[in-house]
C-alpha cells in the first residue's frame, strides 16, 4: 500500500503539485475569507453607532440631574453604565469601520478625545461641571458627524437605508425627550436662564417620528404596542411641562420610562436590517 502511494506521488509533476497545493489553500481559506466579508455587518455597526450618539446626548442629561441632586445615585449608576456602553461600542466600531482612510483616521481622533474625556468624567465635581458640559456638547457633535460619514460609505447602507433611517428617528426621539427633561431641570431646579435654547423641545416632532416608524410594515405587533405606549408617555410628559408645580422626580420617571421603551423599539427596528 505504501509502495503504491509513493509511485502515484512520484508520478505527479511539480506543476500539478503546485496546482493541487493552491486549490487546497483556497478551499481551506474560504471560511476566513467569508469571515472577512461578513465581519462588518451593518445591523450591528448601526446599533453601536446610534447607541453612542444617544449616549453622548445622555451624558448631558446625567450631568444636569447629578448637579440638581435629582435621583443622584440612580443617575450616577446610569452614567457609569452609559460610559461603559459607549466605550465598548467605540472599540467595536473602530475594528469594523468601512475601508476608508479618512473615516478610520477620524475615529482614531475620536478615540483619543474619548480617552481624555473619560478620565475627566470620573473626576466629576460641581467645579468642573461647566467644562464637562462644554466637552460633552463637543463629543455629541463629533460622533453625530462621524456617524453620517460611516453610513454614507458603508457598502450595505443603500440596501438597508429605510430601516437605518427609522432607527435614527427612534434615537432622535430619545434625544428629544432627554433634552426636554434636561431643560426642565435646568429651568425649574437649577434656575438657568434660556436653558431651552440648547435643546429641541418640539414634542410634536416626537409623535411625528413615531407615526413614521409605525408605518414600517416589517415591525411586529410587539413593536406596534411599544409605539402606542410611547405616545402615551410623551403625552404625560407634555402635560407635566404645563403644570405649575415643579416635579423633578416625575420628569425623571417619565424620561426613564420613555428611554427604556424606546430602546426596545430601536432594537426591533435594528433586527429588520439584513
Amino acid at each position: 500500500m505504501e509502495k503504491r502511494f509513493l509511485i502515484k506521488l512520484n508520478a505527479i509533476s511539480m506543476k500539478q503539485f503546485k496546482i493541487i497545493t493552491l486549490i487546497l489553500l483556497i478551499v481551506y481559506n474560504i471560511p476566513s475569507l467569508s469571515a472577512q466579508i461578513s465581519d462588518n455587518p451593518i445591523n450591528i455597526l448601526s446599533e453601536k453607532l446610534l447607541q453612542n450618539e444617544l449616549m453622548a446626548n445622555r451624558f448631558i442629561k446625567n450631568f444636569v440631574f447629578i448637579k440638581s441632586n435629582t435621583f443622584r445615585k440612580k443617575t450616577m449608576a446610569d452614567m457609569d453604565k452609559s460610559i461603559a456602553l459607549f466605550d465598548n461600542n467605540l472599540s467595536y466600531v473602530i475594528l469594523h469601520l468601512p475601508d476608508n482612510k479618512k473615516v478610520k483616521e477620524d475615529f482614531m481622533k475620536l478615540q483619543n478625545f474619548w480617552n481624555i474625556y473619560r478620565i475627566n468624567v470620573t473626576d466629576f465635581t460641581k467645579e468642573n461641571y461647566k467644562s464637562l458640559m462644554a466637552k460633552t456638547f463637543k463629543l455629541r457633535k463629533y460622533i453625530r458627524d462621524l456617524n453620517k460619514n460611516v453610513f454614507e460609505r458603508h457598502p450595505q447602507y443603500s440596501k438597508n437605508k429605510k430601516a437605518i433611517e427609522l432607527a435614527k428617528l427612534a434615537v432622535e426621539n430619545s434625544k428629544k425627550i432627554d433634552g426636554i427633561a434636561t431643560a426642565y431641570i435646568l429651568k425649574n431646579v437649577l434656575k438657568v436662564n434660556n436653558s431651552d435654547v440648547y435643546f429641541d423641545l418640539d414634542m410634536a416632532s416626537v409623535n411625528k417620528n413615531l407615526k413614521k416608524i409605525g408605518k414600517y410594515k416589517q415591525l411586529n405587533t410587539k413593536a406596534k404596542d411599544i409605539i402606542a405606549d410611547l405616545k402615551n408617555t410623551a403625552k404625560s410628559i407634555y402635560m407635566l411641562l404645563h403644570k405649575e408645580k415643579v416635579n423633578p422626580k416625575m420628569i425623571y420617571a417619565y424620561d426613564s420610562s420613555f428611554g427604556k421603551k424606546n430602546f426596545k423599539l430601536f432594537k426591533y427596528i435594528i433586527q429588520t436590517i439584513e
